[in-house]
């Protein structure tokens, strides 16, 4: 397992917490907090999930999304936010989260066909 996930995050704490629990078991993962960063990972590398915090101050998650589709158009998504999302998603994970099941939902999406 090599596959290359991107995640980005405001909370520091939670950025480091994914990071290291998706290294642990043998994902490439780039890990940022920053707009910026995020843009040039995406227009630079190929990745195959992107983890996003859907409620980040002065970012707006839809338009990296978009852009994140533009360069990457077979990228998956997961979304995590400490608040309800308005609909059930499976593609979400509500903050705090066990590293086990953001394990085992990673694993899910990305197994899942494009």
């Amino acid at each position: 397992m090599h596959e290359k996930i991107l995640v980005i995050d405001d909370e520091p704490l939670v950025l480091l917490s994914i990071e290291r629990a998706l290294l642990k078991v043998g994902y490439e993962v780039v890990a940022t907090s920053d707009m910026k960063n995020f843009l040039d990972a995406v227009a630079s590398r190929k990745f195959d999930m992107i983890i996003m915090d859907l409620h980040m101050e002065g970012i707006r998650t839809n338009e990296l999304a978009e852009e994140a589709k533009r360069h990457i158009p077979s990228v998956k998504f997961m979304t995590i936010s400490g608040s309800v999302p308005a609909q059930d998603s499976r593609y979400f994970l509500q903050k705090p989260f066990k590293i086990d099941v953001l394990r085992e939902r990673v694993r899910e999406i990305l197994d899942e066909p494009s």
